[in-house]
């Protein structure tokens, strides 16, 4: 894939954010003219980057930390062990889950891979319902995982895992505890503030998994939002969130029998020794949840006995 200036010089001036460089650094270390460097720059500004220009001596340009998100911010915050990873980020899509989809498909996604996009136009939440998803106020992100002989995948498990992922993401960054509610709505102060959606693609011939989507939808600042909000204000870019959510889902999604993640997923469980009411697939169970086995599944005691669940929306 073909690199252009303006994500070349994204990249230079990412690298070094909130310092200054100069249009000659710039031309120097391209070997192109100054005019094409302040043609890139305000190609990069017309596609919503902060960059700052300055005349002077140790001025130049420098690039700001903003609400843009992009392969490049995106990529700035990564570990060296996601650094790698096929991450693709759109201004806008119907779903991100909806794309990974069709590129496992149609074997156009081959490896684990990133899609995200700053506005989703048809968002989808669990059993069709739509997912409001406006620009700059949330976090829309897919994980599409091609499923090997070399690496089996329990899709309950690893919808857990996503939920962990995402709390340790917003403890570590913002100081925020979230909780979950079964299987993977995700709560702030006893109020809901998004979602995570699993998704299979089957090999109908082998009746088994080909592929797991991954979609978590996470209203952070949006207070008009029928979802409640995590925060009023970011003092943080959500390139640096979504960075450290890819950098916590890869750790766990590598080390998936770690105990720790069921651990703390209890831990958070708002409906523990609670009735509940469970839409999974066709039916309507209601029982007293008794916790997390130790194979990810929710025990429910109903009048008619226990019963365990693998998937389900707690109403």
């Amino acid at each position: 894939m073909t690199t252009s200036t303006a994500e070349t010089i994204l990249t230079l001036l990412v690298d070094r954010e909130n310092e200054w460089m100069s249009g000659q650094e710039l031309a120097l270390e391209l070997n192109i003219s100054r005019a094409a460097i302040w043609k890139a720059i305000g190609k990069l500004i017309a596609d919503g980057f902060t960059i700052e220009s300055q005349r002077g001596p140790g001025k130049g340009y420098r690039y700001v930390a903003s609400e843009k998100m992009s392969v490049t911010g995106i990529s700035h915050y990564l570990s060296e062990q996601t650094k790698a990873i096929n991450l693709q980020v759109f201004d806008t899509l119907p779903s991100t889950n909806t794309y990974a989809k069709i590129g496992l498909i149609s074997d156009t996604i081959t490896q684990p891979s990133v899609i995200i996009a700053n506005v989703q136009t048809k968002g989808a939440g669990h059993f069709g319902r739509s997912f409001s998803s406006p620009a700059q106020t949330g976090l829309y992100i897919s994980f599409a995982l091609p499923i090997g002989a070399d690496k089996p995948v329990t899709p309950h498990l690893l919808a857990i895992a996503s939920a962990v992922a995402v709390a340790r993401t917003i403890k570590s960054l913002l100081a925020i505890e979230l909780d979950f509610r079964w299987l993977n709505d995700l709560y702030y102060q006893g109020k809901k503030v998004g979602g995570i959606l699993t998704e299979a693609v089957v090999n109908i011939e082998s009746q088994t998994y080909s592929a797991i989507v991954i979609g978590i939808g996470l209203n952070l600042t949006n207070q008009a939002a029928e979802l409640s909000f995590i925060t009023k204000e970011l003092d943080i870019s959500r390139n640096q969130i979504a960075a450290s959510l890819i950098d916590n889902f890869f750790d766990l999604y590598a080390h998936d029998e770690d105990k720790q993640v069921l651990a703390d997923y209890r831990a958070h469980l708002l409906d523990l020794g609670k009735q509940v009411h469970i839409k999974y697939a066709d039916q309507d169970i209601t029982g007293l949840s008794k916790g997390v086995d130790d194979a990810g599944y929710l025990l429910v005691e109903t009048q008619t006995g226990l019963t365990k669940l693998s998937a389900g929306e707690t109403r």
